[in-house]
């Protein structure tokens, strides 16, 4: 990107040197040159993103959601004073599509709706835990280091290591010593 911005000023330059410009031709060469970046950059985001990161299921769901959340809200302003023709056509349609003809089935609807909302937001949060500890059990399978790295956790050294006599003196306050345990358990 810098090396194309400074050739693309580098031209620029060059041209604007020249005593036969006027504002307009100024105005147009940036123009020019401001497309041509943009579109380089387009293209490289383009190349740049990959397949397996965009989740088709998870957009659907998204829509799906935000359809119902639409659909919640017309309904909501059911009995208000700002009632539009517009407004109306919406909740005649909606009305229409679940078969709706009383003021309680709206309530069911209003909470059938709502229902399905949270059980689909909690069937994304969901996926999504599942996907990434699938995941993170594969990268810690094929590659701890990069696993603790991307956890955010930093390399861990001990700067003076314990004398050998530290060590044992620990490790046998733990282990050498008998202990009472219950031989009847369970």
């Amino acid at each position: 990107m810098i090396k194309l911005q400074e050739e693309i000023n580098r031209v620029t330059e060059e041209l604007l040197e020249e005593d036969e410009m006027n504002l307009t031709d100024i105005n147009n060469l940036i123009y020019a040159a401001a497309t041509i970046m943009t579109q380089t950059l387009n293209k490289r985001s383009k190349r740049s993103k990959n397949r397996r990161d965009v989740k088709f299921w998870k957009i659907r769901m998204q829509k799906q959601i935000s359809s119902w959340r639409k659909e919640l809200s017309i309904i909501a302003e059911t009995g208000t004073v700002s009632d539009s023709g517009k407004l109306n056509r919406k909740k005649r349609k909606i009305f229409q599509i679940y078969r709706v003809t009383n003021a309680r089935e709206v309530a069911q609807l209003t909470e059938t709706l709502r229902q399905k909302v949270q059980a689909n937001a909690q069937r994304i949060r969901r996926y999504e835990k599942r996907e990434t500890q699938y995941s993170q059990n594969k990268m810690i399978k094929e590659d701890t280091k990069k696993f603790y790295r991307n956890l955010g956790m930093k390399n861990i050294e001990a700067r003076e290591p314990p004398c050998m006599a530290e060590a044992e003196m620990y490790w046998k306050s733990l282990w050498g010593e008998e202990a009472q345990h219950n031989e009847r358990a369970e």
